[in-house]
């Protein structure tokens, strides 16, 4: 019941977000970079679909890995993008990264609750909360990538892509 609440809430929070700090008026300048991020997000579902790196334990509204891409691809990940490119504001390299480094804080401290507290999150094939920290470094560093340069953008998720295959054994026959 806790996941279950926690997930509800958690969904209504990014909503709420999107709807107070999005920029709702010029939503057009954000929308490729948001389907920038629910396209990766989807491959990456797909791709790890035999060899997850973190699970999402079951509840009444999570059953199975392909609601939580869905509630993550077509609500979350879309809202975050949004309230995070409308909101960047950083005018050097010192703002931008501190600009970062407080998504990544966001996202690690939901990461950590749901994982520590909760129990509605679980790792696996030898991926870890610091994996998930790094990994928030580079995703909301390549979403502005994306937003500011696409293909440049394209490039980092693949490169970064390759270098998660390569370090966490990825067996050709795992790839659904």
């Amino acid at each position: 019941m806790l996941i279950l609440c926690f997930r509800i809430l958690l969904l209504a929070g990014f909503l709420a977000a999107a709807w107070k700090w999005g920029d709702w008026r010029n939503w057009q300048k954000y929308y490729p970079t948001m389907l920038f991020v629910m396209t990766v997000n989807l491959s990456a579902g797909y791709i790890t679909y035999h060899h997850p790196l973190w699970v999402f334990n079951p509840d009444a509204l999570v059953g199975t890995k392909t609601v939580v891409e869905f509630l993550n691809t077509y609500l979350v990940l879309p809202a975050t993008a949004l309230i995070y490119l409308s909101n960047f504001r950083a005018t050097g390299r010192t703002q931008a990264l501190a600009y970062i480094f407080k998504w990544v804080l966001i996202y690690g401290s939901i990461e950590f609750i749901d994982h520590r507290v909760v129990g509605g999150l679980s790792y696996a094939n030898g991926w870890s909360f610091k994996h998930s920290l790094l990994f928030d470094w580079a995703m909301f560093a390549i979403i502005r990538m994306h937003y500011m340069r696409p293909l440049l953008g394209w490039l980092a998720f693949l490169a970064g892509a390759a270098i998660i295959l390569a370090a966490f054994d990825f067996g050709a026959a795992e790839i659904k």
